[in-house]
């Protein structure tokens, strides 16, 4: 019989003792110390009561490290139990922790609440959803581009954030449309997953948000900067053209010399004049 080891104490607990534990203390703490336990064990046997206790136990922390033990032991019987307690508990950490699992878990029917959890009213469940979509992988794109038109901004923020992680060309596009969201948050997060994606089709739409004046600061930088990481040669002379124009370096200049450093660097072998040395000798 599989066994652990307290870390008070050193007292050897089996399987059965944790079990017994779990389902008949009186004392929360140790029937939550017996929920992460059993998971750390990695029994298969264990799921069945931890998904009791996620359902029916009254104290939120023996909830959560029911949650988290059934993230750790992977088993898909936990999948509707967790997702329930992603929309349903009450509890804020019990529903971060569901959906840590969930993103563990993994599998298309795990998508959609996840994206709906991005509209929880604590921000620590709509991050901690994106990254799970983002650890799902490939499957979360198209429910993360519909996201991107939801009408709450901290679901357009989170997907537009998860969609840059994800590194998926599919949201070149809807990314792009998102530059002219009415919200700053929105259209920083759109820029900043554009740079990453590093799709060359972005560029006109970043040197636009870059040229406009009237655009806010922090997304006119950080168009800059999505600019430097795409390397695309068009980029060159609007950032020129911005630094030139400048009496003294701003955050906008100094991000885009920085990126009109870096295209250089990638491309000074095709850029006019680079290799004027070279011409020279002949």
């Amino acid at each position: 019989m599989a066994s652990t080891t307290a870390k008070k104490g050193k007292v050897e607990k089996t399987f059965d003792e944790l079990l017994d534990e779990l389902q008949n203390s009186p004392s929360e703490k140790v029937r939550y110390n017996a929920a992460r336990m059993l998971g750390e064990l990695g029994d298969p046997a264990a799921v069945e009561p931890l998904i009791d206790v996620l359902i029916n136990d009254k104290n939120g922390s023996v909830r959560l490290y029911a949650a988290r033990a059934l993230g750790e032991l992977g088993d898909a019987r936990a999948t509707q139990p967790l997702i329930d307690a992603l929309v349903n508990d009450r509890n804020v950490d019990v529903r971060v922790r569901a959906a840590r699992a969930l993103g563990r878990l993994g599998g298309e029917e795990v998508v959609l609440p996840l994206v709906e959890a991005l509209s929880d009213t604590n921000s620590q469940v709509c991050v901690t959803a994106a990254d799970a979509l983002v650890e799902i992988g490939p499957v979360a794109v198209n429910p993360l581009i519909t996201s991107l038109k939801h009408e709450k901004v901290n679901v357009r923020c989170d997907s537009a954030r998860a969609l840059g992680e994800l590194g998926d060309a599919r949201a070149v596009a809807p990314l792009v449309d998102l530059l002219t969201d009415e919200w700053v948050n929105v259209r920083i997060y759109a820029v900043q997953s554009l740079g990453k994606l590093g799709d060359k089709r972005a560029v006109p739409a970043l040197i636009k948000v870059l040229q406009n004046a009237e655009e806010n600061d922090l997304v006119r930088a950080g168009s800059a900067q999505a600019l430097g990481l795409i390397k695309d040669q068009r980029a060159l002379l609007p950032l020129r053209d911005l630094i030139m124009a400048a009496d003294e370096l701003g955050e906008i200049e100094d991000t885009a010399l920085k990126a009109y450093k870096m295209i250089m660097a990638a491309n000074w072998k095709s850029v006019p004049g680079a290799n004027y040395k070279k011409a020279a000798a002949k």
